[in-house]
C-alpha cells in the first residue's frame, strides 16, 4: 500500500502508512485547507472471497455512518467519506500516541486507578453508542486510541451493527466477526448478539490491564475458543493476587458465559466501575490519613484560615476546626464554609463540595466527589485525594474562585 503515498483522496495527500489490516489501510494525510493532520482509512472497491463489491462497500459505508452519528469526547471524530478511483475512504481525526495495544503485554500491569481511568470513559462512550442502537462488536486494545494517558478514544466501528436495524446482515455465513481473544461466547457460536457482547469484551480488556493476562488459555486456537464456551474465566486473583477484591464480582459478572447473567446494559457496568473507583479511593484515603496529626483547638487558634473572593475581595470566615466542609446550604443542612450566599447554586457548587484538613501545621484540601470539581491554582484535583495548599493559593469550587488565607 505504500505505493499510494503521495496520491490524493478527497483533496488530502497521503503522507505515511500508519496501519494495515485484513482489508483496510490507514494513512496519515495532510489537510492543506485547515493545516491539520488527518487519518484516512482506505478500502479497495473490489470483490473478495465470500464478498461482493456491494457487500464490502455496504459495510464500509455503515462504519462511516456509525461514527458520524456518534459525537462523544471518547469516540474518534469522523470528518468525511468518499469513493473514487476504485477506493472508498473515511477521513478521520488523526490521533498521535498509538493505541492501548501498544501499552499492554505480559509485563504491563496497570494499577487500578490507571485501568479505570481508561475503562470508565470507554464504557461511557459505549453506553452512548448503545443508546443510539449501535453495537461496536470489536472492542479490543487496538481499537482504543490513546492521545493522552488519561484520554482514551474508541475507534474502528468497521464491524458495528445497528441494533434493531432493518439493514441486511453483512456477515457471510460461517464468518465470525471480531477479534477472538476478546469475543463473547455468542459471537464465537455465531448466535444472536446484542449490546451485552461489548460488555463482555470490555471486561476482558479490564482483566488484561489488571493482570497482564487474558482470562482464558489454550494450547491451540481451537482450545482457546472452546475454553470460554465450556469453562469459567480464570479468577482475577489467580492471575494477579495483588488486584483489589473489589474487582472480583465485577469481572465475574461482566464475563459471565450466559449473557443473561452479565450486566444487562453498559450503563450498569459503567456505574459499577465508578462505584469501585469511589470505594478504592476511600480505602486509599483512610489508609493514608493519620488522625493523630490533626491540630487541636489551641493550635487552631494560632492559625485561623479564611477564604477571600478573588472577584470582590470579600472575606469568608471559617470556624476554628481541624476539618471544614465547603459547599452550599440546603434546607437545614449548612456546611462550615457556605458558598450559597455567593452564588453557589448558579456557580455549580455541590452541597458537600470539598473539605479542608489541618494536619501537622499543614493545610490540605480534598474534593468530595463534587459535580464540577475542585481546582488548586488552575489544576483539577482528583476526588478523595488530599492536596497540600499554602497561603495565597487560588482555589476554585465549581465556578467560584477564592484565595486561601491564613491569619497568624
Amino acid at each position: 500500500m505504500e505505493h499510494l503515498i503521495g496520491q490524493k483522496f478527497g483533496g488530502y495527500e497521503l503522507k505515511e502508512l500508519v496501519g494495515a489490516g485484513g482489508v483496510a489501510s490507514i494513512f496519515k494525510a495532510f489537510d492543506e485547507k485547515l493545516a491539520r493532520w488527518v487519518a484516512i482509512k482506505l478500502v479497495p472497491i473490489q470483490s473478495s472471497p465470500g464478498q461482493t463489491e456491494e457487500t464490502q462497500l455496504a459495510r464500509f459505508r455503515l462504519e462511516a455512518q456509525a461514527i458520524a452519528a456518534l459525537r462523544h469526547r471518547n469516540i474518534l471524530t469522523i470528518y468525511g467519506y468518499g469513493e473514487e478511483e476504485g477506493w472508498a475512504y473515511i477521513v478521520m481525526e488523526y490521533v498521535p500516541g498509538g493505541s492501548l495495544k501498544d501499552r499492554t503485554g505480559p509485563d504491563q500491569i496497570y494499577a487500578w486507578e490507571q485501568a479505570l481511568t481508561i475503562i470508565i470513559p470507554v464504557s461511557e462512550a459505549l453506553a452512548f453508542a448503545h443508546k443510539h442502537n449501535i453495537i461496536h462488536r470489536d472492542i479490543k486494545p487496538a481499537n482504543i486510541l490513546m492521545p493522552q494517558d488519561d484520554w482514551p478514544l474508541l475507534a474502528d466501528f468497521g464491524l458495528a451493527k445497528m441494533e434493531h436495524s432493518t439493514r441486511p446482515n453483512l456477515t457471510m455465513p460461517g464468518q465470525v466477526l471480531g477479534t477472538m481473544a476478546y469475543a463473547a461466547p455468542e459471537q464465537i457460536q455465531e448466535g444472536e448478539i446484542d449490546a451485552r457482547i461489548d460488555i463482555y469484551s470490555l471486561g476482558i480488556v479490564l482483566y488484561e490491564l489488571l493482570s497482564g493476562k487474558l482470562p482464558f488459555e489454550g494450547e491451540t486456537s481451537f482450545d482457546f475458543l472452546m475454553a470460554r464456551l465450556t469453562e469459567p474465566p480464570r479468577p482475577i486473583l489467580d492471575a494477579n493476587p495483588d488486584v483489589s477484591p473489589v474487582f472480583v464480582p465485577i469481572l465475574e459478572k461482566a464475563l459471565a458465559q450466559n449473557a443473561k447473567e452479565r450486566y444487562q446494559t453498559m450503563d450498569e457496568f459503567s456505574r459499577a466501575l465508578i462505584e469501585a473507583r469511589r470505594k478504592l479511593r476511600m480505602e486509599d484515603y483512610n489508609r493514608n490519613f493519620e488522625p493523630t496529626g490533626v491540630m487541636n483547638t489551641s493550635q487552631l487558634h494560632q492559625t485561623k484560615a479564611f477564604l477571600k473572593l478573588t472577584s470582590t475581595g470579600h472575606q469568608i470566615p471559617a470556624n476554628r476546626q481541624s476539618e471544614l466542609i465547603v459547599g452550599r446550604a440546603h434546607k437545614k443542612v449548612k456546611p462550615d464554609i457556605d458558598l450559597e450566599p455567593h452564588g453557589g447554586t448558579q456557580a455549580g457548587v455541590s452541597r458537600r463540595h470539598s473539605r479542608f484538613i489541618c494536619q501537622n501545621d499543614q493545610w490540605f484540601v480534598e474534593d468530595l466527589d463534587s459535580t464540577n470539581g475542585t481546582f488548586v491554582n488552575g489544576s483539577k484535583i482528583p476526588p478523595h485525594q488530599r492536596t497540600k495548599i499554602h497561603k495565597g493559593d487560588i482555589l476554585r469550587f465549581g465556578q467560584i474562585e477564592l484565595e486561601f488565607c491564613l491569619e497568624d
